[in-house]
């Protein structure tokens, strides 16, 4: 599958299926494996109901991490810009963990572009910065992370150089610390706009999350007018992955309901 230059760098997605566009936006923020985990245990049945995408954001998986691009704007860009590359007008767009307020400004921002929505132990806004990280990602902002990214990356970029140094776990570091900033800056404006969302949206959340209590999926239902809430009783923050089956089949019921996605070929 593809590395392409998308929105300004490097991005890795994979495509597959056909019909209605779905495209997941993987949580974290940076660094790890992006996307894996929903190509691994969904993407392959998803794909006999709809078009799906899955790609990993600046700084995570197998994308690159740019020197810049961090802001919230910026990565909500990025999904538009991925529908761009794709030739895609409207998707159904699945945020889980961090992905959740990605997807949910993407609804807000870009109404034109979002048919459904499914939230996945998210909540309006993920990341709560310790006042200590955040006052000294503030102060450095953005040109002091860009320095710091440029501090912590290769210095010999020859190609045998690139192709005799090990992978250097400490290179997303700036890029984490940028999309840190972007979710401390963009704060939580999207609580109180949940009422403008009216797509049809499905909250998936187990009640023990640890991580993204279940009232987070409750004030999601109560302030999206067309939602349903599918609790995943004693499930914890990886129900994508503990709870598999029954975590695929609700989406795939929810997808039905929309009389969007054809059943699977028996």
């Amino acid at each position: 599958m593809p590395t392409e230059r998308i929105n300004g760098f490097h991005m890795y997605y994979e495509v597959v299926g056909q019909g209605v566009p779905f495209v997941f936006v993987h949580g974290g923020l940076g660094g790890g494996r992006g996307s894996a985990l929903f190509r691994q245990h969904h993407m392959a049945v998803l794909a006999q109901y709809v078009h799906v995408m899955a790609f990993d954001r600046r700084a995570a998986g197998l994308s690159e991490t740019p020197s810049a691009g961090y802001s919230f704007d910026g990565v909500v860009a990025d999904m538009v810009a991925l529908l761009d590359h794709l030739g895609h007008e409207r998707a159904i767009l699945m945020g889980h963990s961090a992905g959740g307020p990605q997807v949910l400004q993407c609804a807000l921002t870009h109404p034109e572009r979002v048919m459904a929505l499914i939230l996945s132990s998210t909540a309006t806004q993920t990341v709560h910065v310790p006042p200590a990280l955040a006052s000294l990602v503030t102060f450095l902002g953005t040109e002091g992370l860009t320095h710091l990214q440029h501090m912590l990356g290769p210095h010999d970029t020859t190609p045998a150089a690139q192709a005799s140094a090990p992978a250097a776990p400490m290179e997303p570091l700036a890029g984490i610390l940028q999309t840190y900033l972007a979710y401390h800056l963009h704060g939580d404006p999207i609580a109180a706009r949940l009422q403008d969302i009216t797509v049809p949206a499905l909250i998936l959340h187990g009640t023990a999350d640890a991580e993204i209590p279940f009232g987070e999926a409750e004030y999601l239902h109560a302030g999206l007018p067309t939602s349903a809430l599918i609790p995943f009783v004693g499930g914890g923050h990886g129900i994508l992955v503990t709870h598999a089956e029954p975590y695929r089949q609700a989406i795939i019921d929810f997808l039905q309901s929309l009389a969007l996605a054809p059943s699977a070929a028996v």
